[in-house]
């Protein structure tokens, strides 16, 4: 895969989650073989604007457009919170109908587990990044911990 981040974002943290990309594509493609290995191929920096205004209607930790290549994350999240979120935005174009609950809450739970054989710790997740920054936003992406 020819992923592309963009220079945003820290040596450090692009070092560690390089670590994990293969095995979360290799999820990815189990998880929804009919992307055959289509996934986005740019990460972009969220914008200190772009993420101030997320933050207002519940987000502010990454998004995506389904007609574009690319998707966009907060550069400033922990190494874990840019993976799930990574993971989250990709899982937008597998299920362009899913609510953002879904998502949080049984897709990139399912995909962490193929992953790592391990059960996501919900409210980790949402310590790192994952739903929004307040509770009960409604569809907004809450993850419930």
């Amino acid at each position: 895969m020819n992923l592309r981040f963009d220079s945003c974002f820290s040596c450090v943290k692009l070092d560690e989650l390089s670590e994990v990309l293969e095995d979360t594509y290799e999820a990815l493609n189990a998880y929804a073989p009919w992307r055959n290995g289509r996934w986005p191929t740019r990460v972009r920096c969220m914008t200190h604007k772009e993420i101030i205004s997320g933050r207002k209607r519940g987000a502010g930790h990454g998004y995506t457009y389904l007609r574009q290549g690319e998707i966009w994350l907060n550069p400033y999240m922990s190494v874990f919170g840019l993976w799930l979120v990574f993971i989250h935005e990709n899982l937008h174009h597998a299920f362009p109908d899913a609510t953002e609950e879904e998502l949080n809450n049984v897709h990139v739970p399912n995909v962490y587990k193929i992953c790592t054989g391990k059960k996501l710790d919900m409210k980790l997740a949402r310590a790192h990044g994952l739903g929004p920054p307040q509770p009960g936003i409604g569809d907004r992406g809450y993850a419930r911990a």
